[in-house]
């Protein structure tokens, strides 16, 4: 369903007992949409907890952008969503740069959340992109990482990224791990091109902001609930140095490693991950 806030309207999935404890899902791309991880997840889940998956304002099944967006909008629109349910406190769960926005809505609102669930975030976009980089060498060793010195800026973005655009069809697999490879993401085939348009918008402009470069890692040290780390082993996304800050930092954290999973540990590996999810948050 559409649900309107702070001046557009955002899809909406809902699934499980509202009298179920909530949990917020929070998707990665930027711009992928909850599609894929409902697909997986929503139903095992909802046996457990009120799901709430929601398409980030412009993306997907949300209504289209009519202008820009941050992240700081996006984390605006989630509190506003969780007032709007009537929702005192949820648990949020974010995938891949949905983990940017679960660390940053978990520190500007402590009181709304309960516990957090970060599968292979992005904290770090110059972290992210190296790491990418290093795995995409393992299918084409003549990728060469640019030297860059300092902060991370769009151009140093653009420039690492186009290096994985160069694999062409082998791009998802360095995303999967090796049992995974023949993995299909619903999205690609269920949802219309329109709707994958307006991902693309949204993915544009995100990425253009200060707030997308800026890394987080500080903001761990910040984190008052219980959270969980889940990262796959042949994950190209989250670095070894994020991983090291999330032990090092977080006060109540929790560190699974998923062997033989990557990046999509949710539906690479759907059952433990349902059992792992549900027992840390119960």
């Amino acid at each position: 369903m559409l649900i309107e806030v702070r001046g557009t309207r955002l899809y909406v999935d809902q699934r499980g007992s509202e009298s179920a404890p909530a949990l917020l899902f929070l998707h990665g791309g930027p711009g992928s949409g909850s599609y894929d991880f409902l697909s997986f997840q929503g139903d095992r889940l909802a046996e457990h907890f009120h799901v709430i998956g929601v398409d980030q304002r412009g993306v997907q099944q949300s209504d289209p952008l009519t202008g820009p967006v941050n992240e700081l909008d996006l984390i605006a629109d989630f509190e506003a969503l969780r007032e709007t349910l009537g929702r005192e406190r949820w648990s949020i769960l974010g995938h891949s740069f949905g983990g940017r926005l679960a660390l940053r809505y978990a520190v500007a609102h402590p009181d709304a959340v309960t516990k957090v669930v970060f599968e292979n975030p992005a904290w770090d976009v110059l972290l992210n992109s190296e790491t990418l980089v290093r795995a995409a060498q393992r299918i084409a060793p003549d990728i060469q990482l640019p030297p860059h010195d300092g902060p991370a800026t769009k151009q140093m973005w653009d420039e690492r990224i186009a290096l994985l655009h160069q694999l062409g069809e082998r791009r998802m697999e360095v995303y999967l791990g090796p049992d995974s490879q023949d993995l299909v993401l619903p999205a690609d085939t269920e949802i219309a091109d329109e709707l994958h348009a307006r991902s693309g918008k949204f993915s544009e402009e995100i990425m253009k902001t200060p707030e997308f470069l800026e890394s987080l890692q500080p903001l761990l040290a910040q984190l008052t609930q219980p959270a969980l780390l889940i990262k796959g082993e042949y994950d190209p996304a989250t670095s070894p140095e994020e991983i090291a800050r999330f032990q090092s930092d977080v006060p109540d954290g929790t560190y699974y490693f998923a062997k033989g999973s990557g990046h999509f540990v949710h539906a690479e590996a759907a059952d433990a991950y349902t059992e792992l999810v549900t027992a840390f948050l119960n």
